[in-house]
């Protein structure tokens, strides 16, 4: 007699009317939390994903699928062009969410609960994650990692069915597994990586010599013609998503042209990156250690249990991945290519937190102790809590309507500048989100934007040169000596007022040209006296200080911001040493004692103590007296 095939979950045709309102609210809530949070104006985070999607730069491998889901939405009469590319990472959160709910209910159910408390605590674990700051910060901004997140999570699904299907549903499945696969690896390879690894842990969990008192059988191995099949979809999909990768510098409305090689590693110079930690202690240290042995044991129960190994064991596989591989905590300017990975692995932990509550209320009901349907209440109402947790930290970092920092950094760095000015950028941080402004807000077309370390890129230089001839000595500087001429220099600000972000290897002799503006450094045709630069240096701290008060306004100061301006601060102290103006380089030195860039990351720990020191400053300045006649600011 065969055995039994495994069997992750009976088959249910519909779910009760309480189960779908559990998984509406499930899906709503964070979909609707993510629109209500999604970026109304620049962000440092979606620069260069805004060129690649809208611009049509070739930025590497990746973004694969964001790019057609982008376009697509830009033509929505919705919003500014900001809103409405940040509003392909909302759609995909929703859509992660049905699939993190329908999994979490299978697994549930092969777990031994019920169809009602199943809905309610895959509710409870899909609400956890999707809730949680690295979701809704991916989701609130264009080209997050939300995309690549529900296409993993569509690959998984449709590869654990396939494992399971036979005949003709096992040609449509793997047909179907190979072009989520596909799509997923043009959009993130990482995430594609960990989705195919996930999938294959499904049949080795099935294999362990432990635990299968029943006999249950597990699922095949695919034979060699799925395998095939598969890889065929998986590579006809991929390249039809990658071709834009070779075509788009050749495309007429391309926004310029960096090559093919450009990535979000080159932005890296310029940010903060927090430390890499695995999901695993990152989740030790925001939610707490309770919910993470929790995790832990609905994990172990799970992959004791025949019924529920095959569906566990990806969640597995995701939190391994992660910590094998872990992301950085946060970073400042770009977005960490492991993030999707990530955020897997958080949706596998609050899956496995749902499984282990699950786990410890039917062991409470068994042991038929004293007071133990409220022990278990009282387990369900701290799960609650969680979710609770999650949305108000995800709240302080992925409010992106109270994010202004980059917008007013925007209206300062090029709002202020004469016209047909040029501007020498040595960061490519600082040319994307100039570039990003004239994207998508059409912002100083006359402006002469020279990036320093992407002219060797593409047809970077041929375009400038195309624009002004008189910068073709500058060019020619930085083709055979990497930095730029007296002469060169003198001759573009005869005919554009130049502005420059400093290279600290200039000789004196080129920094005797310089004046501070603002957020630029000025530089003149002809040398500069002390007597020439003193009221400027005065005056350029206004512009800075408005920058300063964007940061400072949310709870959470905007590290990217903060990095940017404190750079700019930094070498104008320098430039203004190096001329022997030491009290006034003295003074901006103070300004980023102020700013503090760095010290605040996106972790939960660190967004506790910001609020509370904040906190303790309102009280603080609430308790202070005040005499009459002197001012807020000098009371003691």
């Amino acid at each position: 007699m065969p055995k039994p095939r495994s069997s992750p979950a009976p088959v249910e045709t519909r779910l009760a009317w309480h189960e779908r309102a559990l998984r509406f609210v499930a899906v709503a809530l964070p979909f609707g939390l993510a629109l209500t949070r999604a970026a109304g104006s620049g962000q440092w985070r979606d620069d260069l994903p805004a060129l690649r999607d809208l611009g049509l730069l070739a930025v590497g491998v990746g973004g694969g699928a964001s790019t057609p889901l982008t376009q697509a939405l830009g033509l929505l009469p919705l919003g500014p062009r900001t809103f409405r590319a940040a509003l392909g990472g909302a759609i995909a959160l929703g859509v992660a969410s049905i699939l993190l709910f329908g999994l979490a209910r299978r697994l549930l159910r092969a777990h031994g609960a019920g169809p009602t408390l199943a809905s309610a605590l895959a509710a409870l674990g899909t609400l956890t994650a999707a809730l949680s700051p690295v979701f809704q910060r991916e989701a609130t901004v264009g080209g997050g990692a939300m995309i690549a997140v529900a296409l993993a999570l569509g690959t998984l699904l449709a590869g654990t069915s396939a494992l399971r299907a036979e005949g003709a549903l096992a040609v449509r499945g793997a047909v179907l597994f190979g072009a989520l696969a596909g799509a997923t690896l043009a959009e993130s390879p990482p995430a594609a990586f960990a989705a195919v690894f996930a999938v294959l842990a499904t049949p080795i969990a099935e294999r362990l010599p432990f635990g299968n008192t029943a006999g249950i059988e597990p699922s095949p191995i695919p034979s060699r013609k799925l395998v095939a099949v598969s890889f065929a979809s998986m590579a006809v999909v991929a390249l039809l998503l990658l071709v834009p990768l070779v075509v788009r510098p050749l495309a007429p409305r391309a926004f310029a042209d960096v090559g093919r090689a450009l990535s979000a590693a080159d932005l890296t110079g310029f940010d903060v990156a927090g430390p890499r930690l695995s999901s695993l202690a990152a989740w030790a240290r925001e939610v707490g250690v309770a919910s993470l042995l929790i995790a832990l044991g609905g994990a172990i129960v799970s992959l004791l249990a025949p019924g529920a190994r095959g569906l566990v064991a990806p969640l597995v596989a995701f939190v391994a991945f992660d910590t094998l591989i872990p992301a950085r905590a946060f970073a400042a300017l770009y977005a960490d290519p492991m993030t999707p990975v990530r955020a897997l692995a958080v949706a596998a932990l609050a899956v496995c937190s749902a499984l282990g509550v699950c786990a410890v209320t039917h062991k409470l009901l068994e042991l038929r102790l004293p007071m133990a349907k409220s022990g278990a209440v009282l387990v369900v109402v701290f799960h609650v809590t969680l979710v609770a947790l999650s949305s108000e930290e995800a709240g302080y970092v992925a409010d992106r309507g109270k994010q202004l920092a980059a917008e007013e950094w925007t209206d300062g760095a090029l709002g202020r500048l004469e016209p047909s000015s040029a501007i020498l950028v040595r960061s490519p941080a600082l040319a994307f989100r100039l570039w990003a402004a004239r994207l998508l807000r059409g912002e100083r077309p006359d402006v002469l934007i020279v990036p320093e370390r992407l002219l060797h890129r593409g047809r970077v230089a041929l375009s400038l040169l195309a624009v002004d001839p008189e910068i073709e000595p500058l060019l020619r500087d930085y083709a055979l000596a990497g930095q730029p001429s007296e002469y060169a220099l003198s001759k573009l600000a005869d005919v554009r007022p130049l502005h420059a972000e400093i290279e600290r290897s200039w000789p004196r002799r080129l920094v005797s040209h310089l004046t501070v503006d603002g957020c630029w450094l000025e530089y003149a045709p002809q040398p500069l006296g002390p007597s020439d630069r003193k009221l400027s240096t005065t005056a350029s701290l206004q512009p800075i200080r408005r920058v300063m008060a964007a940061i400072a306004a949310p709870i959470v100061p905007d590290t990217a911001t903060s990095t940017v301006v404190a750079g700019t601060l930094r070498d104008q102290s320098a430039v203004l040493s190096m001329l022997g103006e030491h009290d006034a380089a003295q003074a901006f030195l103070d300004e980023v004692g102020r700013l503090a860039p760095g010290e605040v990351g996106l972790t939960g720990a660190s967004i506790k103590h910001v609020i509370l020191a904040k906190a303790m400053m309102v009280a603080a300045n609430a308790r202070a007296p005040r005499r009459p006649g002197i001012s807020a600011s000098r009371a003691p």
